[in-house]
């Protein structure tokens, strides 16, 4: 029993289970890694959106510094007036401050260019600085004022003491003093860049005070000296003075105005710099919203795509669970139907048994009655006959089924005359219908239709089959064949019917009827169909069938049966390429040579035999190297191989002939080969065709009338037509082994070849004891050397002798000893003994044959 092939791993239920719990953890941890990957990006954005801005961080300094400079140097120099090296070091520090602000700016050159005009105001500002210095320490420093006010001390003291007291005068002086309101404290830059204030002169107040002076005149005199000199003097310190407030107050302006310039750059850049925190912020803020939505867009498409994986899984997995329930039950209903059919077997088994014991019993009732007669009746002989032709029409219709069931069955489709067929058919089975006191009534309407392409024989069989159920089954009343058709173009479509007054089926019965091994069950039909085999429908449905027909049947019990076909054949239009009734006419002698080549004698001498009696020129071989050997001759047009002679095969000689000889010339194999892929092998390393042994004489001469090779039935053979009549072309039978103690031949075939010419029996039956012994000395050497190849060779050459004699039992034994010798080999003992005690039942054989014949004194020459 050949096992059913394995499912693939995603095919079956397990697999998809597996790869959805996959699926599952795959997606987890896909979300699971986007989840990570997003939150991580989030915190770094966070990070970053928190973090200070180095570049403002280091702004927001050189501001806080240049904001502080001033004060701080002023302060510097209060405290260390001459200490120029600490007074600067701030301004070092800002300028190194500057310079890593410029490496964080290194790409940017506006900045970069802002903050070197930074430096270079910074350097302005200190050298402004250091003037400033200059004139407050200027103004501060009063050594040139003490000078003067010391020089104007001594004038006085010198005039002093020069002075006469001696002329007095009085005078009289007043003094004015004007007050004004008290001002508001201003800074430094208000006090130099502000507007001066107007003053209210009406809220002034002023204070007059009048003295009456009595003064020497001398000393008035001295005293208007000492007063010009020290008004020149005090004008000179007033006008020094004014002089250093204009420059200390020039200097001032400048310092401040390079503060100012300082401060708006500052503020220049750090409005540049929180321009771009903020810009940055509002980006991070962006992106930080871009990954929370990319990273939930992502988990949103892995949790959707999975959901729709896990459909399509629970999809896949409910559908294989549902088909699982399905082949449950089916294989429960197959499970019923196989024992219904082993039991419709077994019935089959017992029927065929006795299809196939019944011819036996003929043959072998017939046979003794002619071994005891001096000249046998051609009458019994030809019952022999006819029984041989039973039990080989079942033999190969049962092959036919096998090719059918197997597929390799084909269809001939040549020209034949459909009319003629219908009337065949009819004549033949009208006595069987008469033998039952049965109506056969015909109703053909082909509107002078003859000539169509198809497979006469198989639509022969199928009527043959229908029309003798229907009269098997049937007690009284009719048969009626109806046929019609109509045409379409090229294509004729037919309708065959077959009715009945039958017994009728059962709805239950039509159901089953065109099952394998099935036969209706019921009182009658066991009475009316004893000899059934079961198959027959089966067959008949799958012949209509594979030529791309229908079959269908209506009945009801007690009311008959109508089995109707559809078929569709072609018009032919060359009635000329029909095939002639005769296989071959007698008169003179045929243009033609053919060439024969076997092993075996007795296959030969019955060559012979057929090709003299029909005229047929021929020249026999014994080995393949003499064929070679021969010098070739146009006339030859047909040649006949054995499959297995010493030394070549029957294949390897077909491919050297084909490399000498042309397609013109048609190469035949002759062979016990029966099965179906073993004619297809044939057929297709060269051969153009094949006979089986064993054969008769009319399946010999159809190679020459380009009918199919091998064919087991002619049809214009008017014996087996009239079995057919009888059903015993009603299906194709099992087969089975029956054991038969008898191993006398049946000789009909060999009889009918000699024409009853008991001289020429007796020379082909000693041929056959001569040949025959010879082969089993050399089986038995073979057996002793263990030789595998001369042992299979001559078992085949005795199963094709044996068969063609008429032996069947013993040639399919060594048949089938052929077919073990090839797979086992002669080192199995067992085989050994079996193929001694075939050789036993040869060597009885042979004995009966030489005693029933007398042959002791006969040979061919």
């Amino acid at each position: 029993m050949n096992s059913s092939p394995k499912k693939t791993f995603i095919k079956a239920i397990k697999g998809k289970i597996i790869i959805a719990l996959l699926l599952a953890c795959f997606a987890l941890l896909m979300a699971w890694g986007v989840s990570k990957v997003a939150f991580k990006e989030m915190l770094t954005t966070v990070e970053n959106i928190s973090t200070p801005s180095e570049r403002l961080r280091m702004v927001n300094l050189i501001s806080l510094k240049i904001s502080r400079l001033d004060q701080q140097q002023k302060k510097q120099a209060y405290n260390s007036p001459g200490n120029y090296s600490k007074l600067f070091q701030e301004s070092r520090q800002l300028r190194l401050v500057l310079d890593s602000l410029g490496l964080l700016y290194g790409e940017d050159s506006v900045q970069l260019q802002r903050i070197a005009s930074i430096k270079s105001l910074l350097r302005v500002r200190d050298n402004q600085f250091v003037n400033y210095l200059k004139v407050r320490e200027g103004l501060v420093n009063n050594k040139s004022f003490s000078a003067q006010v010391k020089k104007l001390s001594e004038l006085v003291n010198t005039n002093a003491e020069r002075a006469d007291s001696t002329v007095l005068a009085s005078t009289q002086r007043s003094s004015t003093t004007t007050i004004y309101s008290a001002e508001k404290a201003k800074g430094f830059l208000k006090r130099l860049f502000g507007r001066k204030s107007n003053v209210d002169e009406s809220k002034d107040y002023k204070v007059i005070n009048e003295e009456n002076i009595v003064r020497d005149t001398i000393s008035l005199s001295n005293e208007d000296k000492i007063s010009k000199s020290l008004e020149e003097s005090l004008r000179a310190i007033e006008k020094e003075q004014q002089l250093k407030s204009a420059q200390f107050l020039s200097r001032e302006a400048q310092l401040a105005n390079a503060n100012n310039r300082l401060i708006s750059q500052m503020l220049d850049i750090l409005r540049k710099v929180e321009s771009e925190v903020v810009t940055q912020i509002e980006q991070n803020g962006i992106q930080a919203k871009h990954v929370v939505n990319t990273g939930i867009n992502t988990i949103t498409i892995i949790m959707v795509v999975f959901f729709l994986l896990m459909v399509m899984l629970l999809y896949f997995i409910l559908t294989d669970i549902t088909k699982s329930n399905r082949y449950r039950s089916e294989l429960e209903l197959a499970r019923d139907e196989a024992e219904y059919h082993g039991r419709a077997k077994q019935r089959f088994l017992s029927n065929m048994s006795h299809e196939i014991r019944t011819p036996l019993q003929s043959i072998i009732g017939y046979a003794e009655l002619i071994k005891y007669q001096d000249k046998p009746d051609h009458k019994d002989i030809d019952a022999i006959y006819h029984s041989s032709e039973h039990l080989l029409q079942i033999v190969n219709e049962i092959l036919d089924y096998n090719r059918i069931i197997s597929g390799k069955f084909t269809f001939a489709d040549k020209p034949f005359d459909i009319a003629r067929l219908l009337d065949e058919v009819i004549a033949v089975m009208q006595p069987q219908a008469e033998r039952k006191s049965l109506r056969l009534v015909s109703d053909i309407e082909l509107h002078e239709l003859r000539f169509i392409n198809g497979d006469a024989f198989r639509l022969k069989q199928i009527l043959y089959n229908l029309i003798g159920n229907a009269i098997k089954f049937t007690l009284e009343g009719e048969v009626v064949l109806s046929v019609s058709y109509k045409r379409q173009f090229d294509n004729l479509h037919f309708n065959f019917m077959v009715r009945d007054t039958g017994v009728g089926l059962t709805e239950a019965q039509t159901g089953v009827i065109f099952n394998e091994f099935e036969q209706v069950q019921g009182p009658e039909n066991e009475v009316l169909n004893k000899s059934g085999a079961g198959l027959g429908l089966t067959i008949i449905k799958s012949l209509v069938e594979n030529q791309g027909g229908r079959i269908y049947v209506k009945s009801k019990p007690g009311a008959g049966s109508v089995f109707t076909v559809y078929l569709t054949f072609k018009l032919s239009e060359s009635p000329g390429e029909l095939v002639p009734d005769v296989v071959l006419a007698p008169g003179s002698r045929k243009e033609f040579m053919v060439w024969i080549v076997d092993d075996d004698e007795l296959i030969l001498d019955l060559c012979g035999i057929i090709f003299e009696k029909n005229q047929i020129s021929y020249r026999r071989f014994n080995t393949p190297y003499e064929l070679l050997d021969e010098k070739w001759t146009p006339d030859v047009k047909y040649i006949l191989l054995d499959m297995r002679m010493p030394g070549m095969d029957g294949i390897e000689l077909c491919r050297l002939l084909r490399g000498e000889v042309g397609m013109e010339v048609r190469i035949i194999a002759i062979t016990a080969q029966v099965l179906p892929d073993e004619r297809e092998y044939l057929l297709n390393n060269g051969f153009d065709g094949l006979v089986m042994k064993p054969f008769r004489e009319v399946e010999l001469l159809a190679i020459f009338k380009d009918e199919e090779v091998a064919a087991v039935l002619i049809r214009n053979e008017v014996p087996l037509a009239s079995a057919e009549a009888q059903g015993l072309v009603e299906g194709v039978h099992q087969e089975s082994e029956t054991e038969d103690a008898e191993l006398m031949p049946n000789l009909s075939s060999i009889i009918k070849m000699t024409f009853g010419d008991e001289e020429q029996l007796r020379l082909i039956l000693s041929r056959f004891v001569d040949d025959s012994q010879q082969d089993m000395n050399e089986l038995n050497a073979a057996i002793r050397e263990q030789d595998n190849n001369v042992a299979r060779l001559v078992t085949h050459r005795l199963a094709g002798r044996i068969a063609q004699l008429g032996s069947a039992q013993l040639a399919a034994a060594f048949r089938k000893m052929e077919l073990r010798v090839a797979e086992e080999g002669l080192e199995e003992a067992t085989l050994v003994g079996e193929m001694q005690q075939l050789l036993k039942k040869l060597s009885r054989l042979l004995l009966l044959i030489t005693e029933e014949y007398q042959l002791g004194n006969y040979s061919i020459s």
